[in-house]
This record gives C-alpha cells, structure tokens and sequence, in this order.
C-alpha cells in the first residue's frame, strides 16, 4: 500500500544534507501514511551518566517543553521500553504489560493524550555506533482505529532504520574537522586491550615491545581525550572504531528437530 511513497521518500533521504531537511522528510512520511504526528530521538552515549538527547519532532510544542522540564524521560514507558528491546511496540499494549503499569507511567501516558497524543507506537533503533534512537508516531483521534498503526509499523521500521543511518552520516560530516582518527598500530593495541590482554600480552600478539604497545596506547589515550586505558577501549568502541574481527567468526548451530508424523 505505502511502498511507492516510501520508496520515494526513502530515495529523497539520501539527498539530504543537514538535520534541518530531517525534520522535513518526516512531515513527508506522516502526510505519506496519514498520520499526523511523529518524533524521532537519538540518545547520544557520549557520556553515560549525562547523555545528550537530541530529537526532530512536531508533536504538540506545549507538551514537549512540559516533558523535559519535568524530566518525563526518568518515568517514560516508552523510553524504558526501547533500552531493553528491539520490536517495535504500540503504545496501548505497550501499558498493558506489569512492567509499564507504575502509576506515574499510566499518569504520563494520560497527561500525553490530553495534548493530543491518543495513541501511536514506537520503532526502537541502535546505530552502528551503539546509540540508542527511537522513531515514534502518534494519533490524536481517539476514535481512530489501531489497525491503522499496525498497517503504518512495517513501513515506518523501515523509514527509521534509513533515517538513522542518513542522521549519523549528516552529523559525521558535520563533525569531520574533529574526526578521530587512529593508526593501525594503535587500534590493534586498543583492539586487544578490548580483549582484556595485558599491554605484555600485547606486544606477543602483534610481535613488538611492550615500551611500543604502552606508546601506542598512551597516544590512543589522548586522541580519544581518554583518563586511562579502560576509558579509551569504551571509547573507541562507542565510537565505532573498534570493529569485531569477521575473519574469525566460530558458527554456533541451533539445532532444531522436526516432527514429520
């Protein structure tokens, strides 16, 4: 049904070049599936204890400056729902398990819908560098019918993992000035502390001295702007630069057997 239109959208995506025509490829979705609503959010894990939230969205203004006043992220259901899960979820169903029944959940599902925002569902989303992100959609009729997300969902997981991927090719080149960049060297190094190998071990690895891994892991250190080794491994892998070595992939079978009487 909407496979043309997204289709077109998509192929518009990949032309955009600032987070401005973001926010306008998404109006262009929800006019392409009718519905009116939408918000897409990206938690950057630049820091885990004060993470920066950025989001593109044209709910209601009144309501998204009382969410984050009011610091509604802490006790929202939904937020809750994408750290932990993968499947997109609808917003009624989602208040219906035990998990998501505290009362200043339900409270803040019920303060939503009187800013217009009967119902909807929500695609969870993790980027390549390891952000969380979301993309959302809401109705305000609360008459209207949940087939409607339902028929709306595959499509829009489909929109939301493209429009991640153009975000983070956007705000990558907006950042190129400050790219980080590492030698061969110094990724092996940081590469093999991630496997919790001794800078000894190290140097056995990859056949140089200890005094060379130790100078490589310092510099690793300050380019990533690192307080310690540690800090630098979640680092580096945060910021995609360590990668899992494909060459040596072990296949691990799940055997299933079929009963044919």
């Amino acid at each position: 049904m909407y496979t043309e239109k997204l289709s077109n959208i998509l192929s518009e995506l990949k032309e955009i070049k600032n987070r401005e025509h973001l926010s306008l490829i998404c109006e262009d979705f929800c006019k392409s599936v009718d519905i009116p609503y939408y918000l897409f959010g990206i938690i950057d894990q630049s820091s885990l204890f004060s993470p920066i939230v950025h989001t593109f969205s044209n709910y209601p203004k009144d309501w998204l400056e009382i969410y984050f006043k009011q610091n509604n992220q802490s006790v929202d259901p939904v937020v809750n729902y994408i750290m932990f899960n993968q499947s997109p979820i609808r917003w009624d169903l989602l208040v219906q398990c035990d998990e998501y029944q505290a009362p200043e959940q339900l409270e803040l599902m019920q303060v939503a819908r009187q800013y217009g925002l009967s119902n909807g569902f929500t695609v969870p989303i993790r980027s390549m560098s390891g952000d969380f992100a979301l993309f959302s959609m809401a109705i305000g009729d609360v008459d209207a019918q949940c087939e409607k997300l339902n028929t709306v969902i595959p499509v829009s997981h489909t929109f939301a993992t493209h429009l991640i991927e153009r975000y983070h090719s956007i705000t990558k080149t907006d950042k190129d000035n400050g790219e980080i960049s590492l030698t061969k060297r110094e990724t092996e190094c940081l590469f093999w502390g991630a496997e919790g190998k001794t800078a000894w071990e190290i140097s056995k690895i990859i056949n140089i001295s200890e005094r060379t891994v130790l100078f490589h892991l310092n510099n690793s250190i300050k380019k990533l702007c690192a307080s310690n080794r540690q800090h630098a491994v979640a680092l580096a892998i945060k910021k995609g630069l360590l990668k899992p070595n494909i060459g040596h992939l072990r296949q691990q079978l799940t055997c299933c057997k079929f009963n044919y009487s």
